[in-house]
């Protein structure tokens, strides 16, 4: 069994992506909070997870070096096999989409999991997850030929509901448009932070996946399909990984009771006390603002990181990363502390941006 995560990194050449969690960061610092990422993800799984295998997929060949550590190093170090993977097959034409094309990267992973072959099963999560106990359930449940692990991301939204603009009923309606025989006029939108179980369910998805992107492409070569919103079927692969899971034969296993999109933004937080019993937690907008703290610890093999014992984990990961609470904690000001250079730059630039009516 493997536990799997990835980075992807923008290429020369490549279609520009829009990062809309990291809308003020450039890529040589956006390449290295992912990595931050990656190497904070490995390391709670270790804790969590001994002697079970790690497997990071990359198309990033260059040195990864920061503040007198190398991160390839000290993955290699904890046991990580580092696996270098283009971004070939799935990456989507420039013109279809810009939002998360990074995303995308994660289908030619399931390509390779999904391989005769590889391991009997597998759990791959987006790197901004970190495990906070041991899951044996979890482990024994991925065991299973029968599983396919998804997690609904808006398990509380009704078919009108609409987020960014956009209604479960009207993600169906644009499944029809697709395949007038689409079984679910409703369908779940599945979250892309998770997909786990065996190579023979992954390899069900993969073939899918597969057929479904060949058929888009041959169907709307200049143009992407587009939801009544205006977005696009390619604004991030959940979309698309969605379309193939609601009409499995076989449904997926419920991930809620493992891993939670938990949203700690000072504007948006969604944090719940009974977070502290999940054993991964998936944290967009710590990418940026608790992670690269926990990296730091992560990296010093005598910092409280290694110390604590994993029955603790959570609380103590929890002070950096707004988990029960979304602010009051010590380490949590740190983080305000690191934005406040960039924030007063930000603030700077408004303030002495030109009024659009002010002639010259």
């Amino acid at each position: 069994m493997a536990i799997v995560t990835s980075l992807c990194v923008d290429t020369a050449g490549a279609p520009a992506s829009v990062y809309p969690q990291l809308l003020d960061v450039g890529a040589e610092q956006r390449r290295r909070l992912y990595w931050q990422c990656a190497v904070v993800f490995f390391a709670s799984s270790v804790r969590c997870n001994p002697g079970v295998k790690h497997l990071f997929y990359t198309n990033d060949e260059a040195p990864a070096c920061w503040g007198g550590s190398d991160y390839r190093a000290f993955l290699d170090k904890l046991g990580v096999q580092t696996l270098h993977l283009p971004f070939e097959e799935f990456c989507p034409p420039a013109q279809f989409g810009t939002e998360f094309r990074n995303a995308f990267y994660k289908l030619e992973v399931l390509r390779e999991l999904a391989r005769p072959g590889a391991d009997e099963a597998s759990l791959l999560l987006d790197s901004d997850c970190i495990w906070t106990q041991p899951a044996p359930a979890l482990l024994q449940l991925l065991r299973q030929p029968e599983t396919l692990l998804l997690l609904d991301a808006e398990p509380d939204a009704g078919p009108d509901t609409k987020i960014h603009g956009l209604s479960r009923r009207g993600i169906g309606n644009l499944y029809r448009q697709l395949d007038p025989a689409y079984p679910v006029a409703v369908p779940h939108h599945y979250g892309g932070e998770i997909l786990g179980g065996s190579r023979q369910r992954l390899a069900e998805v993969d073939a899918e996946v597969r057929g479904l992107w060949q058929r888009v492409l041959h169907n709307y070569p200049s143009a992407p399909p587009r939801f009544e919103s205006g977005r696009s079927l390619f604004d991030g692969d959940e979309y698309l990984t969605s379309f193939v899971y609601n009409r499995l034969l076989q449904p997926g296993t419920d991930a809620s009771p493992y891993i939670r999109r938990i949203w700690t933004s000072y504007r948006n937080t969604n944090v719940r006390a009974t977070d502290l019993a999940l054993p991964i937690w998936h944290l967009p907008n710590e990418k940026n603002q608790g992670l690269p703290l926990l990296c730091r610890r992560v990296l010093n093999p005598n910092s409280t990181f290694w110390r604590t014992d994993p029955a603790n984990l959570a609380r103590y990961l929890g002070r950096f990363l707004g988990v029960p609470q979304p602010l009051w904690q010590p380490q949590r000001l740190l983080v305000l502390a690191t934005k406040l250079p960039r924030l007063l730059v930000l603030a700077r630039r408004l303030l002495t941006r030109p009024h659009p009516l002010a002639t010259g």
